[in-house]
């Protein structure tokens, strides 16, 4: 058994929403995601449509990610991680469970 992955999209209210998002709330997530088993491997952007963050996650191995978010999404390092920013202004946040294929990289 290896670690599960998941790919989640967060979309946000504004472009500046975005930007502070990424650049200051998300790289707290990067520290307290540790305490949960949760690993970030990569983070990308795009304002095509609507402005989106897309992380790709993956959980420790034998660890339900639905439980594993529901706890860190209850937590007290959550809160923290979000402090001076208007979560309203994320509209919409996808899970996608994902794979590894056969020769990916983070087999």
């Amino acid at each position: 058994m290896s670690r599960s992955y998941e790919l989640r999209v967060y979309t946000l209210a504004s472009v500046e929403a975005l930007e502070t998002y990424r650049r200051v709330h998300y790289p707290r997530h990067l520290v307290s995601f540790l305490e949960y088993g949760i690993a970030a491997h990569g983070l990308w952007t795009n304002t095509d449509d609507q402005p989106r963050l897309y992380a790709l996650l993956s959980f420790a191995e034998g660890a339900d990610p639905a439980d594993v978010a529901q706890r860190y999404l209850h937590s007290p390092e959550l809160r923290a991680d979000m402090a001076g920013f208007d979560v309203s202004a994320i509209l919409e946040v996808t899970s996608t469970p994902l794979t590894p294929s056969p020769g990916s990289a983070l087999l």
